[in-house]
């Protein structure tokens, strides 16, 4: 069982680390590729992009 805020066993710390922040930047740079695609006037187009996002950070 892990709780909150552990590593697995086995897994360095900055190691793991390293893949939640590399995760998070790729889910940043396609919310960019996303909103760069819609008219600035599309609510719905962008509000798809920051749903996309916010998945993105659950998984």
């Amino acid at each position: 069982m892990t709780h909150l805020g552990t590593q697995p066993a086995g897994l360095p710390q900055s190691r793991a680390n390293g893949a939640d922040h590399e995760q998070t930047w790729d889910a940043v740079e396609t919310y960019f590729e996303c909103i760069t695609t819609c008219n600035l006037d599309d609510g719905e187009c962008i509000t798809r992009c920051v749903e996309q996002l916010r998945d993105a950070d659950e998984d």
